[in-house]
């Protein structure tokens, strides 16, 4: 399992200064949860060239994250030079929302925002507002895709979490002989208010991996419906 945790980095010289002092709150732009708090605004910080990642200098800013830890990735840089990136997570979706260059968290010197990822918007407090997630996309003729990955043999039919790469459902039928399938579309079916003939489940028959297209609904409606049935 991801190790869930908060942390609080600052120095003398990034404490604010009194309770006027400016803090920005950064939260995670598919699904709303909150994931930095700092004495700065990130559009006034340093990026690096290569990914457009914001760099905070610890030394300098307040960051206080709240963040799963992902583990280690190296990265090819050009010709013969390696990065590593210890990697966090958001942790209601876990998308990758920033990253350090080493591996014990108070010796970094920076925390890498990455471009794109956080937001501050407080989408709890206006939904509306909240970038609908990758794993639902708009496709021509007024259709709708969403990733899905599928749970067989659960003690009920559920969604359980969305996230920015997929739905998660669970389903208490078997994959065996397309009874998960036929379960699956029944109860999308409930969640969005849609007959068996408004959807289509495409490839992975036989795997979790899903893609369920449906029709008359815009992706920012099934979004608004699939939140509504999370239970997680």
């Amino acid at each position: 399992m991801p190790k869930r945790t908060t942390h609080t980095y600052s120095s003398e010289d990034a404490n604010p200064d009194g309770p006027d002092s400016d803090l920005f709150v950064y939260y995670c732009k598919y699904c709303g949860s909150h994931v930095l708090i700092t004495d700065t605004q990130l559009q006034k910080i340093p990026r690096r060239r290569t990914d457009k990642a914001y760099v905070l200098d610890k030394k300098k800013h307040l960051a206080r994250l709240n963040v799963i830890e992902a583990g280690k990735v190296l990265l090819k840089r050009g010709e013969g030079k390696l990065e590593k990136q210890f990697r966090m997570t958001c942790m209601g979706c876990e998308l990758l929302v920033c990253y350090r260059s080493v591996e014990d968290l108070e010796s970094a010197p920076f925390i890498y925002v990455v471009d794109g990822a956080l937001t501050s918007v407080a989408a709890e407090t206006n939904p509306q507002d909240a970038p609908i997630p990758p794993c639902i996309s708009q496709l021509e003729g007024g259709l709708v895709q969403v990733a899905i990955e599928v749970e067989d043999r659960a003690q009920r039919s559920a969604i359980t979490r969305v996230n920015a790469d997929d739905v998660r459902v669970t389903v208490a039928a078997p994959a065996a002989r397309g009874e998960a399938n036929n379960e699956l579309l029944e109860f999308m079916g409930k969640v969005l208010g849609l007959r068996l003939s408004q959807m289509t489940l495409q490839r992975g028959w036989n795997n979790k991996s899903k893609l369920l297209v449906v029709e008359d609904l815009s992706a920012r409606k099934v979004y608004e419906k699939l939140l509504e049935a999370v239970q997680p």
